[in-house]
């Protein structure tokens, strides 16, 4: 599934690299953009989806507070029992929730797919081409270039910057690169004279010692982008009883992974990572203004309590006794 929706959008990427005259750094960026407007309607259902829980929490909270105090698992469930009664009713889907995001989810691993493969999607040159070319350079083996994430970037730094790499690669090979238009046909890592093919990790003590700046930037910005993200985004009740651990791991293990990750990454990686993040933190930042969550005061809770006082019978008469041997059920606890 992910390879044909990788070719899908690697032909985008090509359109992006024609935009911006063969400069992969550039076209990385165009390509965040297209793929950010193509997320933003996910976006959109998901801040929707989000305000329509938030109108009835005066409702939800009441059928809380009805309940509060008690532990047991019966009348856990009831209550359950009650608030998807609720949900159904004014036509709230949790399921609605979780759809965006995973179709968002499922559509990350093919664009991180097509930035990190620039010879294969913008080059057209085969996986196991690449494989060969990888071995040939001396960049490692088979098993080196499974497991190197930027190992095309490598390709590429090694062709560029490395008057003698070409000569190491058999007639066949030369060939295909040749075929793209030579060295100087493939991608161009620069950007104002910098490869940003190289790693910020081996930057150290090197003229471009700034490249370490990058991972920083991204753990501020994924720092941010978690904060911002958690106070724009509707917490239900239940999670915030819960004390929300996931939502910490979230905010502070995902900004180091990103950080190790950008770090161990060539530099054009982690400036696509950043572009994408702002562009994430403005697409919420416009519909969290364009619909936001409505605002309650305490009267509004009360009124809901009210409300659902109101309108619970009692499911027994008010003289009824309970027989000798006889036991109420929970369920009736109300009554």
């Amino acid at each position: 599934m992910f390879d044909w929706l990788a070719k899908l959008l690697g032909y985008v990427m090509k359109g992006c690299s024609w935009v911006t005259g063969g400069n992969y750094v550039l076209a990385m960026l165009l390509f965040a953009l297209a793929m950010q407007l193509l997320l933003c309607p996910f976006g959109y259902k998901q801040q929707k989806n989000m305000v329509k829980q938030a109108s009835i929490r005066p409702k939800e909270m009441a059928i809380r507070s009805k309940y509060k105090g008690r532990t047991d698992q019966v009348t856990m469930k009831k209550m359950q029992q009650e608030i998807m009664d609720l949900y159904q009713k004014e036509g709230y889907s949790q399921l609605a929730g979780c759809l965006p995001m995973l179709l968002q989810l499922i559509l990350i691993f093919p664009i991180y797919r097509v930035v990190i493969r620039p010879l294969e999607f913008l080059s057209g040159i085969g996986k196991d081409v690449c494989q060969s070319i990888y071995v040939a350079l001396g960049l490692g083996d088979a098993g080196a270039y499974a497991k190197d994430g930027i190992a095309q970037f490598n390709i590429i730094s090694e062709l560029r910057n490395n008057s003698e790499a070409f000569g190491k690669l058999g007639e066949d090979l030369q060939a295909v690169i040749n075929d793209v238009g030579g060295i100087e046909g493939l991608p161009n890592m620069t950007l104002f004279g910098i490869d940003l093919g190289i790693t910020p990790f081996n930057a150290f003590g090197k003229s471009y010692w700034w490249l370490i700046f990058i991972p920083l930037i991204n753990l501020g910005l994924m720092y941010l982008s978690q904060f911002l993200s958690k106070k724009m985004s509707y917490q239900n009740p239940q999670a915030q009883e819960m004390n929300n651990s996931s939502m910490k791991i979230m905010m502070y293990v995902l900004p180091l992974m990103t950080m190790f990750i950008t770090f161990s990454f060539a530099a054009g990686i982690g400036i696509y990572w950043i572009f994408r993040t702002l562009l994430s933190m403005l697409q919420q930042f416009i519909f969290y203004k364009l619909m936001p969550y409505p605002k309650f005061t305490e009267e509004d809770y009360k009124k809901a309590e009210r409300d659902l006082k109101g309108n619970t019978k009692s499911k027994k008469d008010a003289n009824y006794v309970v027989a000798p041997g006889e036991y109420r059920s929970l369920h009736h606890i109300d009554d």
